[in-house]
């Protein structure tokens, strides 16, 4: 049985630190610290407080402490593009006119990735026309693939511009448009 647990803020942060390559074990030590490593590093409670995290993370399997860099894990991967994923966002911009279509034909393999694109789908603001496709009137075709790619379902993925669809009218009005 997979064992569950919660990351708290200070751990998602240094996750993402060690994806992008920015933590080294002996940075703890530097005195000039990148401006990145400042809020975990400025005082000495939380430099005690970052040493737990660490150990926390290696504890989780998240992490390998190997020599001056730290490592993210396998698991720790997948935990860091869950983070990246949970942080993209769309801008509502001016509507340009043209609506943005996502549909999908995810197989069954990745339920887990497909429920969760879906729920991303809805919190983005996207309206279902069927079952698997769904439009926005904003430009997000990097958004979308970013997610997709995150969770490893980009040959599944399909992203149409166009500028008319049936019920126009009707959704215009749901996403309380100018047209």
């Amino acid at each position: 049985m997979k064992k569950k647990f919660r990351l708290g803020e200070n751990e998602k942060e240094i996750i993402k630190l060690i994806g992008l390559g920015l933590l080294i074990t002996a940075s703890l030590a530097i005195p000039n610290l990148p401006l990145a490593l400042k809020p975990f590093l400025d005082n000495k409670s939380k430099r005690i407080k970052f040493k737990r995290t660490i150990k926390n993370l290696s504890s989780k399997n998240l992490i390998i402490l190997g020599g001056e860099k730290i490592y993210l894990t396998k698991k720790g991967e997948k935990i860091l593009k869950k983070i990246q994923s949970d942080e993209i966002k769309i801008k509502k911009k001016k509507w340009d006119g043209s609506w943005r279509v996502v549909s999908y034909d995810i197989p069954n393999k990745f339920g887990i990735e497909r429920d969760y694109f879906r729920l991303k789908l809805k919190n983005f603001g996207f309206e279902r026309l069927q079952k698997s496709l769904w439009i926005i009137p904003y430009e997000c075709k990097e958004e979308i693939a970013l997610l997709a790619q995150n969770l490893g379902i980009s040959p599944y993925v399909i992203y149409l511009t166009t500028k008319k669809i049936p019920n126009q009218q009707k959704l215009t009005k749901l996403f309380n448009l100018n047209s």
